[in-house]
């Protein structure tokens, strides 16, 4: 396969993959197993990240400009906070458990049960709601929720998402909060990543398509999940996921 078709198809999965709650990193980790794409330089990863992270600054531009231009504003203010609060626990959980998370990434056994893990989540969101508690913990807890995502196979705007609903914080507040939260992860991981690939290594035209091909099968993917939850259909990915959990236990 030509290596610009293996970008395009690779941005297409990080793309829809990274928004949909059905977990990115493993389903790039099966796509580069399936197709045999393991000669794709780790380069490229970073760009694909900042092609997803591009497209959810378009997308939520409405919701950013004053939360960095009128951030003294109380209600501004108060979402930063709260941003803090989530981004707080999953800082915590990357930096202590980093090596953990690393030898999990080369143990692609424990993909299945990751995807199987998010499915029991998703489907749970359609039983389970709680009377909605106070803003600052619930934060706490969907940042503890974004930190168990740096798992493979466990994705983490599903976690997210399905941690506020389940906390009764409401479709609309769910989506928005999430993806608001996965700016700061998404530049975090950049960091480190970025600290250890040799940047030599890229060439700049297919890095280039590797970001704009990302954010723009991410913006069309944030497009789609946010119609599926006014539908309140989220939970419906929980089915998929587990027909991949079965299916990567059995053949991979």
């Amino acid at each position: 396969m030509p290596f610009v078709l293996k970008i395009i198809l690779l941005a297409l999965v990080q793309g829809f993959t990274e928004f949909f709650p059905v977990s990115s990193s493993g389903h790039l980790l099966v796509f580069q197993k399936i197709l045999n794409f393991t000669t794709l330089p780790l380069i490229y990863d970073i760009f694909f990240h900042l092609g997803t992270l591009l497209a959810v600054v378009i997308y939520f531009l409405r919701d950013l400009k004053p939360l960095v231009l009128r951030f003294y504003e109380k209600k501004n203010f108060h979402m930063l906070l709260l941003l803090a609060t989530a981004t707080l626990p999953t800082a915590v959980i990357g930096f202590v458990f980093k090596g953990f998370f690393e030898k999990v990434f080369e143990e692609p056994t424990y993909l299945g049960y990751c995807f199987l893990f998010t499915a029991i989540v998703l489907l749970a969101t359609k039983y389970l709601r709680l009377k909605k508690i106070a803003m600052f913990p619930a934060a706490f807890i969907i940042g503890v929720c974004q930190g168990i995502a740096i798992l493979p196979g466990v994705s983490r705007s599903g976690l997210t998402i399905a941690a506020a609903l389940i906390l009764g914080l409401g479709f609309e507040f769910s989506f928005r909060f999430s993806f608001l939260l996965s700016i700061p992860a998404i530049l975090g991981a950049l960091l480190l990543e970025a600290d250890r690939i040799p940047w030599q290594g890229g060439h700049w035209p297919q890095l280039l398509l590797a970001v704009l091909a990302a954010a723009f099968f991410g913006y069309l993917a944030l497009g789609m999940l946010k119609k599926i939850m006014v539908r309140e259909k989220f939970h419906g990915f929980g089915m998929y996921l587990l027909a991949a959990g079965i299916l990567t236990l059995l053949f991979l």
